[in-house]
C-alpha cells in the first residue's frame, strides 16, 4: 500500500460578515494573517510539504492558502482554486479527493465549516472541532485515491 495524507485547514480568522461585502469577499483580519504565518512556520519545522494545495474560492481561504504557500516555498502557480470547496459538504470533499491523480501523496485543502468538521467526523468516526486556522491530518494506506471511500482505518492527527 501507499501512504496518503489529507490535511484539512479551516481558513484563518476573517472579517465579520456584513451587508457591505458578499460572504466570499470577506478578507482576513490582522490576527488571521498572523495565525496563518505561525501555522506555516509550524509546517516548516515539522518538514511537511504538499504535492497539491486546493482552496475554496472565498478570499479568506485563498489568502490563507497563499500565505502558507509563500512561507513554505510552495510554487503558488500550483495552488488551485476549487469552486466546489465553498459551502462543501462531506460528499463534495470525498468526490474531489477520489478524483486526485495517484502521484499525489499529500494534499492540503483550505475550506470552511461546517463542511470541514463534518468531513473530518466522517473520516475519523468521532467529533472533530475546527476553529479558524485549525489543521488536521488524516493518514491512510491507499494504492489510489479512488479507493478512499472504501477505507476503514484512518489515523487522525490534530496539528495545532
Amino acid at each position: 500500500m501507499h501512504p496518503r495524507h489529507v490535511y484539512l485547514l479551516r481558513h484563518a480568522k476573517a472579517e465579520s460578515a456584513n451587508s457591505k461585502h458578499l460572504d466570499e469577499d470577506r478578507a482576513l483580519t490582522v490576527r488571521g494573517v498572523d495565525d496563518a504565518k505561525k501555522l506555516a512556520s509550524k509546517l516548516i519545522k515539522k518538514g511537511i510539504v504538499f504535492d497539491l494545495i486546493l482552496t475554496s474560492p472565498a478570499i479568506r481561504a485563498i489568502t490563507t492558502a497563499q500565505i502558507i504557500a509563500h512561507k513554505i516555498d510552495y510554487q503558488q502557480r500550483h495552488l488551485k482554486v476549487e469552486k466546489r470547496l465553498y459551502q462543501a459538504n462531506p460528499d463534495h470533499f470525498l468526490m474531489i479527493l477520489t478524483k486526485l491523480h495517484k502521484k499525489i501523496k499529500k494534499i492540503l485543502i483550505v475550506a470552511h465549516n461546517p463542511g470541514l468538521e463534518e468531513f473530518s467526523e466522517m473520516l475519523a468516526g468521532e467529533s472533530v472541532s475546527m476553529q479558524t486556522c485549525s489543521l488536521v491530518e488524516f493518514s491512510f494506506d491507499l494504492k489510489d485515491w479512488k479507493d478512499l471511500d472504501k477505507i476503514h482505518t484512518v489515523e487522525l492527527t490534530i496539528l495545532n
